[in-house]
């Protein structure tokens, strides 16, 4: 097989400088990339809206008006709640004093020598027997559907 010769001719030929340049155009120096307030308003933007995203914004939002709606109903509930609570306790606390004052009112000894004296008897003393008591089966009531059943098998009898 037969060897390529090694490349001479680069050093050879060449001499530092020598090779043709490409044509530059002149640039001209940069700006800052500003743009004055008004220019920039009066550039109209294009704003796309999406419908679901927008029906789910709409329907958070309705959410968020009745829940807050719920809880202030919720607080009024309780207020009126704990004001009932209240008054229940109230009436309880009267009663206890009120049952407290009925009792204290009569003397139970007096009432029971005056039961003595109209021949009332105490329980332990009366004599009880038991009865049972069978209660009959009401008869049932005749229906229309079973009006109808006798007739039609009254008909065709």
């Amino acid at each position: 097989m037969v060897q390529k010769p090694k490349i001479q001719y680069v050093g050879q030929f060449y001499v530092y400088g020598s090779e043709a340049q490409k044509l530059e155009t002149k640039k001209e120096p940069r700006r800052a990339k500003t743009r004055l307030p008004l220019t920039r308003l009066e550039k109209i933007e294009k704003i796309t809206l999406e419908p679901v995203a927008l029906a789910g914004i709409v329907a958070a939002i309705v959410l968020l008006a009745v829940m807050v709606g719920s809880a202030l109903q919720f607080r009024t509930e309780w207020a009126e709640y704990q004001q009932l609570s209240s008054y229940v306790s109230d009436l309880k606390r009267e009663n206890a004093e009120l049952t407290k004052a009925y009792r204290e009112g009569y003397d139970l000894s007096q009432i029971q020598k005056r039961a003595a004296a109209l021949g009332l008897v105490p329980k332990e003393e009366l004599e009880t027997r038991t009865i049972t008591v069978t209660v009959p089966e009401p008869e049932p009531e005749q229906t229309w559907w079973d009006d109808l059943v006798w007739f039609l098998e009254g008909l065709f009898a």
